[in-house]
């Protein structure tokens, strides 16, 4: 039987019967992750040994069965399923459905876990029942489908969560955790400064010379907000001040300001605002 790869770095797994492709990260370039959205077809098989950790989430239950004589046919459950570097999964499988696919190159998990040895610990499991997880998934999916307003950020700080929560490495916000107030004003005015620019949580990070884990925390915790919420945020503002000097046209007040496009600015304007930019404009 001939197996294609599927559209990604290096042919990230064979199959037999290809799905059918939603959405995947390739234009937005996620800092080492590959992240596709997929309707998997109703059967076929799948052989493949992993060189990425590999994050599946699978929406409604489906059949596998080792590729072997003696194998039997068992369900997986909906929920999350875990790929080591170097595991291999070879089985048929039954029943298609909405899937989603992240992979993340050792060396990104290493970075976030901040130690070689945790990636070790994250063991292969199917059908993982992980409310959280399966939020942030969908949470990766969901701004891939909107276009990525924020660009990589969002991407960026959702798997360093994803990987985090699954390590079982609190992400919550202790008291007194946040930034300094010198380095918080200087990640503020960098990001104030480039809102045109397409914005990496690593050099946000690197700014405050933290980890990209505990800068995600402390971020929050002085603000109030996510570092891709602060950023849409602020785009937002500065296209209202520039909407409401009315002379600079809606598509170059989106380029101005960050966004790809005019479409993509005015769905996360009237997100934010409730009203379209050209609406915000006329009001003014």
């Amino acid at each position: 039987m001939h197996h294609r790869p599927i559209p990604g770095p290096d042919g990230l797994f064979n199959v037999s019967r290809q799905p059918r492709f939603l959405v995947d990260s390739s234009a937005v370039g996620w800092d080492g992750a590959y992240f596709t959205d997929i309707q998997a077809a109703e059967e076929g098989t799948v052989e493949h040994s992993h060189t990425r950790l590999c994050i599946q989430h699978a929406s409604v239950p489906f059949r596998t069965r080792e590729l072997r004589r003696d194998a039997v046919w068992t369900t997986v459950n909906p929920g999350l399923g875990v790929w080591q570097p170097g595991d291999e999964q070879r089985l048929d499988w039954k029943g298609g459905g909405g899937r989603q696919f992240l992979f993340v190159d050792p060396a990104r998990v290493e970075q976030i876990l901040e130690s070689p040895a945790r990636l070790q610990r994250l063991q292969h499991r199917t059908g993982i029942a992980s409310p959280v997880g399966e939020m942030i998934v969908r949470a990766l999916a969901c701004d891939l489908h909107d276009g990525s307003p924020a660009g990589a950020l969002v991407g960026d700080g959702l798997i360093v969560a994803l990987v985090a929560h699954l390590r079982g490495i609190d992400l919550g916000t202790p008291k007194g955790a946040g930034l300094a107030p010198t380095v918080c004003k200087r990640v503020q005015a960098h990001m104030q400064e480039h809102l045109a620019h397409p914005m990496r949580l690593a050099e946000l990070a690197g700014l405050a010379r933290m980890s990209e884990r505990h800068f995600c925390r402390a971020f929050r915790a002085s603000t109030g907000d996510s570092p891709h919420q602060y950023l849409l945020r602020q785009r937002v503002e500065r296209a209202k001040r520039l909407l409401a000097e009315g002379r600079m046209p809606l598509c170059d007040v989106a380029q101005s300001v960050g966004f790809a496009d005019q479409s993509q600015f005015t769905r996360t304007f009237r997100r934010h605002t409730g009203v379209t930019p050209a609406r915000y404009r006329a009001g003014c």
